[in-house]
């Protein structure tokens, strides 16, 4: 009997070490709370000692120093000296030997060590940062230090892609699949520790992946277009995110919209399956008691008034109604490729941390264009390459492409378009390599064999077109990013000096902007020579509208289809379309531009929902080629 309570004793005494302790961070000063607890060893009541009592004032204050540091520079927008300051984070270890515990029953070899996690808290709660400390080695689990997290590994998988891409080269595949075998392989190893989970705390999934880091990890993976096997990767990420829901996801900390964006994230991941189902049907659960307290901390819809949660929760309970071209999953999109900067950054770092980590030449590396002979080879691409083909011309990430290869037959709001969706092939191209792998990774996943995509510039993908075997039915040119508004040579430069629109084309005619005269040239000629084939021109801003509709009427031989549903009123909503108007700039309005959408609504581009929810119009032209 001695020699099982004394082979019991490592596991109690790092049960009640293992309690996780927080030390809240605002921008005034800190606050700390310490959690003590007690449970019966055997016939003696044992006090647990906290890792954070062992901690020196020294080591607590430097530690505070650095989280602040680093909230202050999330909140003035300097995230680069913000990961700086999270990579010195990482670096600190906290040992604790084990003379300081006070447990007479203890029996371990190695002292016990410690890593520091911060947590950051949103502006609507004082914008600042919880730390906790973490075991780094668990004796119970042999756990040694070991660079193998499941975040940081799906961050250095996508940090791989953005570096060989920003490189001009495409990643090498086997390599990518070592990082991915050892994700699996990590999640494996938490779920077999999850039946632990509630004996020890941290020791489960949970641990590594708590609050929304499950959700961020299959988002990235999704990024750097990782299509799992047999999906293991994204259905166990889904499965933790569901017992976080389930553990914090009631709580008036937890607010209605911490809970929408997790499974947001995994929307956005285009993930699916009855891992995500679940993952819904909880987080429907926790909003609907968010909707029944219906407190002021927990449902904060400060920052987005438009969220219907009554709505989402209808969504989240239906089979199939919440998902990718969801709008809030596709209004998310929008936002994470919109804003240049912060996702630049966010790129950059995850190339610094991939590149830091394993080295520049870590992964082997072989031109984009090394396939570019049998790039076309239809009947490598398509099973059936005489059925009729839709083009999308900047395809992004691919999203309208996805929703029209899943779309039911018909479902337009215009008799001008009618194709059986269900009956096409699908193609899309862009130069954007992070773009074409998220399209094709969620693709695969989907096992939508009729939707391929290709890196290529879209002169080049078009002028590949007069090869294709069957008729092309649809070209779209969807939402091409706009060129800089040139109204004042002056006022454009000082914009683009303090970094407004830098990102955006030169002008219309500087050969930068995608739609040129040559290009729609390329698309009428291609379309002249199959039967019937249309194309559509879709953007958000009126100029950039009505030049395409110019050249193509004027100079590349098409003509433009008119409309019943034609738009005879505009407002000039976003300062660049008043700046138009007021420059006597002509209108999008008359019977070539339709008021309604040409596509299913599966088949919006995360633009156009973004401009639907915004109140901002879209501007639609459908054109035929000139007999």
């Amino acid at each position: 009997m001695m020699s099982g309570r004394k082979y019991n004793a490592p596991i109690i005494a790092l049960l009640l070490l293992s309690f996780r302790v927080f030390a809240f961070v605002s921008d005034s000063s800190c606050h700390r709370r310490r959690t003590y607890t007690s449970l019966h060893l055997f016939e003696n009541e044992v006090v647990a000692t906290t890792p954070m009592q062992l901690l020196s004032a020294e080591k607590r204050n430097e530690i505070d120093i650095l989280v602040r540091q680093r909230s202050e520079a999330r909140w003035d927008g300097d995230y680069n000296r913000a990961d700086e300051l999270r990579d010195v984070i990482d670096q600190i270890c906290v040992t604790i030997s084990l003379n300081q515990l006070q447990y007479s029953a203890i029996d371990l070899e190695n002292d016990l060590e410690y890593k520091i996690v911060t947590t950051d808290l949103p502006r609507s709660q004082g914008g600042g940062s919880t730390w906790e400390l973490q075991p780094i080695n668990n004796p119970l689990f042999n756990n040694a230090k070991s660079e193998d997290n499941v975040l940081q590994l799906a961050h250095a998988a996508l940090g791989m892609v953005v570096s060989t891409s920003e490189r001009g080269v495409d990643v090498n595949e086997e390599d990518l699949d070592r990082l991915v075998s050892r994700i699996e392989a990590r999640l494996q190893t938490l779920q077999q520790r999850k039946a632990m989970g509630t004996f020890f705390p941290g020791t489960a999934a949970a641990g590594e992946l708590h609050g929304r880091k499950a959700a961020d990890a299959a988002f990235w993976l999704s990024l750097a277009g990782v299509n799992a096997r047999d999906n293991f990767i994204y259905d166990e990420l889904a499965q933790v995110a569901s017992e976080e829901l389930l553990r914090f996801g009631s709580n008036k900390s937890c607010r209605a919209k911490d809970v929408l964006h997790i499974v947001e994230r995994f929307a956005m991941a285009g993930v699916t399956g009855s891992s995500v189902h679940q993952l819904y049907n909880v987080a429907a659960d926790c909003l609907e008691v968010k909707m029944m307290n219906n407190t002021s901390d927990s449902v904060d819809d400060s920052d987005d008034d438009s969220i219907d949660y009554n709505n989402i929760i209808k969504s989240l309970r239906g089979d199939v109604t919440f998902g990718l071209h969801s709008d809030r999953s596709l209004l998310g999109l929008w936002r994470f490729s919109t804003r240049q900067r912060k996702q630049r950054v966010f790129f950059e770092n995850a190339a610094k941390h991939f590149d830091g980590r394993y080295g520049k030449d870590a992964t082997r590396l072989h031109s984009i264009n090394d396939d570019k002979s049998d790039k076309y080879e239809w009947s490598k691409l398509f099973k059936d390459p005489t059925r009729p083909l839709v083009v999308d011309v900047g395809s992004g990430m691919g999203v309208s492409l996805l929703g029209l290869a899943t779309a039911a037959s018909g479902a337009t709001h215009e008799e001008e378009i009618q194709i059986d969706w269900n009956e096409c092939n699908f193609i899309g191209v862009d130069l954007s390599r992070l773009g074409i792998r998220f399209a094709r990774g969620v693709s695969k996943r989907w096992e939508l064999d009729n939707l391929k995509f290709v890196v290529d510039p879209a002169e080049e993908c078009i002028e590949r077109l007069s090869s294709y075997p069957g008729p092309i039915k649809l070209a779209m040119i969807q939402f091409p990013t706009p060129y800089r508004y040139t109204e004042e040579r002056e006022d454009v430069e000082a914009s683009v000096a303090q970094g407004y629109n830098a990102q955006l084309p030169e002008d219309s005619e500087s050969g930068c902007f995608m739609v040129t005269e040559k290009l729609l040239r390329l698309i009428q000629e291609v379309l002249s020579r199959k039967e019937d084939g249309k194309l559509l021109v879709q953007s958000n801003c009126e100029d950039v509208a009505v030049r395409m509709k110019n050249i193509a009427e004027t100079r590349a031989g098409f003509k433009s289809v008119e409309f019943t549903n034609s738009v005879t009123a505009l407002d000039a909503v976003t300062q660049r379309a008043q700046r138009w108007v007021a420059n006597g700039g002509d209108r999008a309005i008359g019977k070539s531009f339709s008021s309604l959408p040409l596509l299913p609504m599966v088949g919006r581009t995360e633009t156009e929902v973004a401009c639907s929810l915004d109140g901002k119009p879209v501007h639609r032209c459908l054109f035929v080629p000139r007999d």
